[in-house]
């Protein structure tokens, strides 16, 4: 600011971490054989959903070492997200402890997820454990853009930003906003595993 002494910010801005963890192959191929397992003795659950299944949100309760990793990264993605809005701590500093919840979703060709938004907590995400088959352009996230004053300045504006699903990501996002699941279509299986993460107490 030439001339004037002030600061620039962002106001009401959306984070979204994007963290990769294709370099744990091994924890990867050992959630799938869980979700596969866990879905292959408990049919699941199908709200918001079509052609996929839906595990009940307990999977972090699981022993596996692979759980336990899942878990940290989850933990890790509210922790940095808590450090780049300047939240999760108490008034002396010291760091509120976080909770969290997982889920899978295992999409069938066709399957999609309607859109949506997290409740009851604060930040959510998604880690993609297996999405090799997938067609070019299908299976994607969407973020709808929270901006609707934007959306009905600029109607020929895409209101939706679109990340291509690959092995190992991991978004983490504030649970209000709006996202879904594009259609899917491949010779595979979409795996993914959803989260909420929460402050505990």
């Amino acid at each position: 600011m030439s001339g004037a002494r002030g600061t620039l910010q962002d106001a009401w801005a959306t984070p979204l971490l994007v963290a990769h963890h294709d370099d744990a192959p091994d924890t990867l191929t050992d959630l799938r054989n869980l979700v596969l397992e866990r879905q292959a003795h408990d049919p699941g659950l199908t709200a918001g959903i079509h052609r996929a299944e839906k595990t009940k949100a307990d999977l972090l309760r699981r022993p596996e070492p692979a759980i336990a990793q899942l878990q940290q990264w989850i933990l890790h993605a509210g922790d940095a997200l808590n450090a780049h809005v300047g939240s999760g701590t108490r008034p002396d500093g010291t760091l509120l402890d976080m909770v969290a919840e997982a889920w899978a979703v295992t999409y069938q060709p066709g399957g999609l997820h309607h859109l949506h938004a997290h409740h009851d907590s604060v930040w959510s995400g998604v880690l993609y454990v297996d999405v090799d088959g997938l067609d070019p352009g299908t299976g994607l996230v969407e973020f709808l853009d929270p901006r609707t004053a934007a959306i009905a300045r600029h109607p020929h504006r895409n209101p939706m930003t679109s990340i291509t699903p690959t092995p190992g990501l991991l978004l983490a996002f504030p649970s209000w906003l709006q996202h879904w699941v594009t259609p899917y279509t491949g010779a595979g299986r979409r795996i993914s595993i959803a989260f909420n993460v929460g402050f505990a107490g």
